[in-house]
C-alpha cells in the first residue's frame, strides 16, 4: 500500500453488484457464477470488484433503502448449494428475460427458501450445524434484525411505528411474547441470513486467494422503517411514536428546484457520540467482515447534513444542520487504523467537507462523465487527483455508450478535443477510449462499470435517481465474460500503467 492506502497504488477494477451475475436463477447469486466471475477478473489484471450495498432490497427494490443494514440480501443465495447438501430435491427455475424481475422472483424463490431452511432446521445431524451455531452466537446483530423480519413477512404492509405500543416501544416482556409469537420466521431467518454469510465468505475467500479487494458500500442514512430504526430508537430523531420529527435530503440546486427529499431519519449525532458512535462502528464492522474497503455514501452529511421537517413535501425549507465532523472520524479510525474508506464526495461541497476528507487522508470519488459540462473541474481528465477513485460512471450515471450517443454536439466536440480522441470514431471505440482516458489519469484507482466494458446502451443503465420503478434489474448475459475481453483489459492496463 502507499500514502493512498487503503488501494494498491494505480489499481483498477470492475463495478459489478452480484445481483447483475448471470445463471439460472432470475436474479445472480452467490454460486458458482460469482466465482466464475472472480476468476474472470483475475485474468484481467484487476485488483478491485465493486459492489453496491449486500443488503436486503428495500422500497423499489433498491440496495440503498434496506429493512436492515445488518442482514445481507438472501435473495443471492445460490439454490443449486442447497440442493448439493441435501436440503432441496431441486428446483425448475421460471422462464424469465435478461433483466430481474423482482416480483417473478420473489414469488418462484420464497417458498424454496422457507423449504431450505425448514429442513436445515429439522436435521441438526447436518455437517453445516456446528458453523450456523457459532455464526448465531458471534451475531448480536442477529437477533434483532430477525425478529424484526419475520414481523414483516407476517405483515408486509405495517410499519413498525404502527405495530402494537409495547412492542414498537421495546418493553421487554412485549419483545419476549413476540418472539415467541413469531419464532417460527425468527429462526427461518437466521437459518437463511447463516446461508447467505457462508456462500459469500466463500466468494471473498476466492476473491482474497486471487488478489482481489472488495469494495462495499455504505449509504449514510437508513430506512425509516428498518431494523435500524426500531432497534435503536434513541439513535434517530423521532417523536414517541417512532414517527420522523426530521427527514433527509438535499437542498434546491441547479438540476432541482426543490431539491431532493429523500425521506430517510436523521441521526441524533449527540446521543450517538455520547456512546464513541458505536451504532455505526458495529455496522462499518458488519461491512467490513463481507468487504475490504467502504465507501461511504453521501459522505458530506458528515460534515454537515440538510435537515427538512418531516411534514414538508419538498425539500426547500430544510436547513444545514453541523454533522459529526471529526470525532465521527476519530472513532472509525480508533476501530479501523488503517481507515478503509472511500468518501462519496460528489455533488455541492463545501471548505468543511474537502477539510475532514482531506485532513483525514480519505480516499474520494471523480466521474469522467461530469468533467466535460460547465468550467473544468475535478472531474476532467486533466484534474483529477491522486487521492481518488476515478469512474467512468457509477451505478447512478447512465452507461458510458448511453451518455456518448445522447450527448450534444458541443460536449463530444469537448470530448473529443479535450482527450485527443480521433475524429469519425463509432460508439464501441469512443467508449474504450474513455475508459482508457479514465485509466490514464492520476487516480490511485480506476473503476469501470461492466457495462461500460461491453459497451452496452442506455438499456443496461442499472439506476436512474428520482424515478421509482424499472431500476436495478441489469444482468450479464452467460457468454458476456470472454477471453477477448479479458486480453483488452489487460493490454489497456499495461498502456496506462494499471
Amino acid at each position: 500500500m502507499t500514502d493512498t492506502a487503503p488501494f494498491p497504488s494505480r489499481s483498477f477494477g470492475v463495478l459489478l453488484h452480484p445481483t447483475s451475475l448471470p445463471g439460472p436463477e432470475p436474479i445472480g447469486t452467490l454460486g458458482p457464477e460469482a466465482h466464475r466471475f472472480v476468476d474472470w477478473l483475475a485474468t484481467t489484471g484487476a485488483s478491485i470488484w465493486q459492489i453496491l450495498p449486500l443488503t436486503y432490497l428495500g422500497s423499489e427494490d433498491s440496495p440503498y433503502f434496506s429493512p436492515s443494514s445488518f442482514a445481507g440480501n438472501t435473495w443471492l443465495i445460490d439454490l443449486g448449494e442447497l440442493v448439493d447438501v441435501g436440503l432441496l430435491d431441486g428446483f425448475e427455475p421460471p422462464s424469465h428475460d435478461d433483466a430481474i424481475d423482482f416480483e417473478t422472483m420473489r414469488a418462484w424463490k420464497a417458498p424454496l427458501l422457507e423449504t431450505a431452511a425448514a429442513a436445515f432446521l429439522d436435521d441438526d445431524g447436518h455437517p453445516w450445524w456446528p458453523e450456523y451455531e457459532r455464526f448465531v452466537a458471534d451475531a448480536d446483530w442477529l437477533g434483532d434484525v430477525c425478529h424484526f423480519i419475520a414481523r414483516k413477512d407476517a405483515d408486509p404492509d405495517a410499519p413498525w411505528w404502527e405495530w402494537e405500543p409495547a412492542v414498537r416501544r421495546r418493553d421487554p416482556n412485549a419483545l419476549a411474547a413476540s418472539a415467541i409469537e413469531h419464532a417460527g420466521g425468527i429462526e427461518r431467518e437466521q437459518v437463511l441470513q447463516f446461508f447467505f454469510d457462508r456462500q459469500w465468505r466463500a466468494v471473498r475467500e476466492r476473491a482474497d486467494a486471487a488478489g482481489i479487494v472488495v469494495l462495499g458500500d455504505t449509504p449514510i442514512y437508513v430506512a425509516p422503517d428498518s431494523a435500524d430504526v426500531w432497534a435503536h430508537q434513541d439513535q434517530f430523531q423521532l417523536d414517541d411514536d417512532g414517527r420522523l420529527t426530521a427527514q433527509a435530503g438535499v437542498p434546491p440546486d441547479y438540476f432541482s428546484k426543490t431539491g431532493q427529499l429523500w425521506g430517510n431519519p436523521i441521526y441524533r449525532w449527540d446521543a450517538m457520540a455520547d456512546d464513541g458512535f458505536a451504532w455505526w462502528i458495529a455496522r462499518l464492522r458488519r461491512t467490513l467482515e463481507q468487504t475490504d474497503i467502504v465507501r461511504i455514501d453521501h459522505f458530506r452529511a458528515l460534515s454537515a447534513y440538510w435537515s427538512v421537517p418531516a411534514d414538508d413535501e419538498t425539500a426547500v425549507d430544510g436547513t444545514w444542520v453541523p454533522g459529526p465532523g471529526q470525532a465521527f472520524v476519530d472513532a472509525v479510525r480508533a476501530a479501523f487504523p488503517q481507515l478503509p474508506i472511500v468518501a462519496e464526495d460528489l455533488g455541492d461541497l463545501d471548505d468543511d467537507v474537502l477539510a475532514l476528507r482531506d485532513d483525514n487522508g480519505l480516499v474520494g470519488m471523480r466521474v469522467l462523465q461530469f468533467g466535460f459540462d460547465g468550467p473544468p473541474n475535478e472531474h476532467h481528465p486533466s484534474r483529477i487527483a491522486v487521492r481518488s477513485v476515478v469512474y467512468t460512471g457509477t451505478h447512478d450515471n447512465d452507461t458510458l455508450a448511453g451518455w456518448w450517443t445522447s450527448s450534444p454536439r458541443r460536449r463530444k466536440e469537448r470530448v473529443r478535443r479535450d482527450t485527443a480522441m480521433p475524429p469519425r470514431v463509432g460508439t464501441r471505440r469512443a467508449v474504450w477510449w474513455l475508459i482508457e482516458t479514465t485509466m490514464a489519469t492520476p487516480a490511485v484507482a480506476a473503476v469501470v462499470p461492466m457495462q461500460d466494458l461491453l459497451v452496452l446502451g442506455a438499456d443496461a443503465r442499472m439506476n436512474i435517481p428520482g424515478t421509482a420503478a424499472g431500476n436495478w434489474r441489469w444482468r450479464l448475459a452467460p457468454g458476456h465474460l470472454t477471453e477477448p475481453l479479458a486480453a483488452a483489459l489487460r493490454a489497456l492496463a499495461a498502456a496506462t500503467h494499471r
